[in-house]
């Protein structure tokens, strides 16, 4: 008796997965009709960014070099140097595009570039960091050279403040695991000879594709769902036996489905024009904006069952998508925008998709990037639950 209770229970799943299957597909087939009939779904998603761009890049074109180069010399190559080498480093995936760090191995190759104003700065941790680090004596201390040109520049300046920042961090680390406080210290010599203009149109481009898979979530979301209601087809949908789960995963497919065709083709596109040169993993950018659409589409869904008019739904997820792109990095790091946008940012799950798009395209660092992976997974799944309580009120079925 036992053993057919299980089989019978083992049919059943089966069963039950293969009629989710069906509505799945179901809805989609009528998404997909729906949508090749509406030219609006595409000009919205499209118009936007090309205007963004547009304007953005008129401006940027004319500056050079692109991207302020800070030298790293580390010969103490020790376990302690190698943790403010990542310091240095993740500070400077904050700045992406305008800051890069190359390591140089020799001292006199990179002062030679530094005195030649080839660079903007030059960072050296000397040998005996780490020894004058765990030396036990108070009066002796791990020393970090920085030199800098520039200092005039507000970029640059915020920059030096992230370094000073790292100062401290570094310090509250080595504090808890060798009990010194103040064990390190930055020495700065900072000149004002080389008035340097960094072209922005390579952060503008990156900024520009970032707020496209915004665009495309909030919009192909906000605007499959209001059209159920402009077409009277949400009560016909709400008394059917389609799983609201099926429901929703549908709205979010066909998102994902459209964001990544244009994304995909208009970001190519980009790239080869303005010679954007790509240096970390395709694979995790893909994840980062599947978790950044799947989010973006349950926020445009609830926008959509909210407004339930197609025109207004399509106003009010640009200008939030516009929104988003500003407070979340696609206008300039965040960093670089003061505290007041940088706090606000933190609460944005764009900005992680936006930061790890910047940093996988000029400055890969997997422990920058897996944490906002994180944070978007996390969001994503927190306003999925959110959309089914809500969406469930209108009577669909589990």
């Amino acid at each position: 008796m036992e053993k057919k209770n299980k089989v019978k229970n083992k049919k059943r799943k089966v069963f039950n997965i293969k009629l989710w299957l069906h509505d799945l597909k179901t809805v989609i087939h009528k998404d997909l009709i729906s949508t090749k009939r509406v030219k609006k779904y595409f000009l919205a998603g499209i118009i936007p960014p090309i205007v963004i761009l547009i304007v953005f890049s008129s401006f940027d074109m004319i500056n050079n070099p692109e991207t302020y180069n800070v030298i790293i010399v580390d010969d103490d190559n020790t376990d302690y140097s190698n943790i403010m080498v990542n310091y240095i480093s993740n500070i400077t995936s904050e700045f992406a595009p305008w800051f890069n760090v190359i390591p140089i191995d020799s001292y006199q190759e990179a002062k030679m570039k530094i005195d030649n104003y080839e660079v903007l700065g030059l960072i050296y941790i000397p040998v005996g960091f780490q020894a004058n680090i765990t030396s036990n004596s108070t009066g002796i201390k791990g020393t970090l050279y920085l030199e800098v040109q520039n200092i005039n520049d507000d970029y640059v300046k915020n920059y030096i403040q992230r370094l000073d920042e790292a100062v401290l961090t570094f310090n509250q680390h080595i504090h808890l695991s060798n009990g010194h406080v103040d064990n390190f210290e930055l020495i700065a010599k900072k000149s004002y000879v080389v008035n340097q203009d960094v072209s922005l149109i390579k952060g503008t481009v990156i900024g520009v594709i970032g707020v496209y898979g915004i665009i495309c979530g909030l919009l192909y979301g906000g605007l499959n769902i209001a059209k159920e209601y402009n077409d009277n087809t949400m009560i016909e949908i709400t008394i059917s036996p389609i799983k609201r789960s099926a429901y929703i995963a549908s709205k979010q497919l066909i998102a994902i489905l459209l964001g990544s065709l244009v994304v995909i083709a208009f970001s190519l596109i980009l790239f080869l024009i303005f010679n954007v040169k790509f240096r970390g993993n395709l694979g995790v950018v893909i994840l980062a904006f599947l978790l950044s659409t799947w989010f973006h589409t349950c926020l445009g869904g609830l926008i959509g069952l909210k407004i339930k008019q197609t025109m207004n739904v399509m106003l009010i997820t640009i200008v939030m998508a516009i929104f988003f792109w500003f407070f979340s990095g696609g206008f300039a790091p965040t960093r670089m925008l003061g505290e007041t946008v940088y706090d606000i940012s933190r609460f944005i799950p764009s900005t992680y998709w936006m930061e790890i798009l910047f940093s996988e395209t000029f400055l890969p660092n997997s422990l920058y990037v897996l944490p906002r992976l994180g944070i978007l997974a996390i969001s994503s799944i927190g306003l999925t639950i959110i959309f089914w309580i809500l969406i469930s009120k209108e009577g669909f079925k589990l």
